[in-house]
């Protein structure tokens, strides 16, 4: 978004939030928002499973609605931004897991708390307001202003959320990451593995090795990483070894190639349910690395571009001391580490309760008492 087009849009939402702000709030009304992908997922996705169980007589309204590049996705965004003011001004609780324009470009009213989770588990890599180049403009005008609480999933990630989203730390509050749920109920675990087998059953019986990087880049320079190449890997690995490529899902047509990976999933399949399948995980800088710790599974770091990387947009971890699995610098590092089957896990245990808190698993509930309270609507 340019500073003509941001001005635009601001000046619409603004109008619009003044008109909007004369309706009458809906004390029944929860929104749940999203700007990254067009399903529900995520912990957003927990959060409205959570509320519904706990408060089945509020209204979850879902705003569902990816920010698109060229003049028309643009167009057709802000059109569905203008409904999302509407909701803004007139739910009880607004909750969003990425920026969210109608947030930013001006306060809503008293009575209506607006929560961010954002997306990602952890605070690994620097972001919105706190990576190390800093935003441009119109970013630096608008992004991520006006939430009234921020949710992290640990006391670590205090300081570095409430700077890369411009929150009091006061307001930052530690109640868990509720995606991380889902690997907590041998039902949900055990559902989701036989979804993935029946969907993708070549992987059935074999070593499940899945390469799940971090893009580079941001916005609408985003682009893949390129630090493996597959073919090679493929042919160091043994026969009974899959080989899978699950790429960004914000990527879009700047995928990176597929040849050499025996199975190539849709970008949109849920990377949580993946991991049931999963025994060997190959990442970066993902903040998946969190999560399939919980899994007690050998993870492999390709992070040869890793000075670069600390430079922009820079790390909260140190990947040399702090960071648990197998750092590497290339393929062939990649291939010696999964044949040479020497992992250290004992680093996991400490490693989850820093970064994910002492009592992962119930997050979501932490979250509904925290914003609901009890059952009563």
């Amino acid at each position: 978004m340019n500073r003509v087009e941001y001005w635009l849009a601001a000046a619409v939402l603004r109008v619009l939030g003044l008109v909007c702000s004369l309706l009458p709030r809906r004390r029944r009304r929860i929104v749940l928002a999203t700007a990254r992908v067009s399903t529900l997922e995520g912990n957003l996705l927990h959060l409205r499973d959570a509320i519904e169980a706990r408060h089945p007589k509020l209204e979850c309204v879902l705003l569902l609605e990816p920010y698109g590049y060229g003049r028309r996705r643009k167009l057709a965004y802000l059109g569905r931004l203008i409904r999302g003011m509407y909701y803004l001004q007139t739910a009880r609780l607004f909750i969003v897991d990425n920026a969210y324009l109608p947030i930013h470009v001006a306060r809503h009213r008293p009575g209506t708390t607006v929560v961010q989770v954002w997306h990602a588990a952890g605070a690994l890599k620097r972001f919105g307001a706190d990576t190390a180049a800093g935003l441009e403009e119109p970013d630096r005008t608008f992004l991520h202003r006006n939430y009234d609480y921020v949710v992290v999933s640990a006391e670590a990630a205090r300081g570095p959320y409430s700077t890369a989203l411009r929150t009091p730390i006061d307001r930052v509050v530690a109640l868990g990451s509720p995606r991380t749920d889902f690997f907590f109920s041998p039902d949900a675990t055990f559902a989701a593995r036989r979804r993935v087998l029946d969907l993708l059953p070549e992987l059935r019986g074999r070593r499940v090795v899945v390469y799940a990087p971090t893009f580079r880049g941001r916005g609408a320079r985003k682009h893949a990483a390129t630090g493996l190449d597959a073919r090679r890997l493929r042919a160091a690995l043994p026969p009974g070894d899959v080989l899978v490529l699950k790429s960004h899902p914000n990527l879009g047509a700047a995928a990176p190639p597929v040849e050499g990976f025996d199975v190539v999933v849709d970008p949109a399949l849920n990377l949580n349910e993946l991991f049931t399948v999963t025994d060997v995980l190959i990442t970066d800088y993902s903040s998946c690395v969190f999560e399939f710790a919980l899994l007690g599974r050998p993870i492999v770091l390709l992070v040869g571009d890793l000075e670069a990387y600390e430079r922009d947009p820079g790390l909260y971890l140190d990947y040399r001391t702090e960071m648990i699995g197998t750092r590497v610098a290339d393929t062939d590092g990649v291939a010696a580490a999964i044949l040479g089957d020497e992992f250290d896990f004992s680093g996991y245990d400490a490693f989850i309760e820093r970064h994910l808190g002492p009592r992962p698993g119930t997050s979501s509930a932490r979250f509904v008492e925290h914003f609901l309270g009890d059952r009563r609507p």
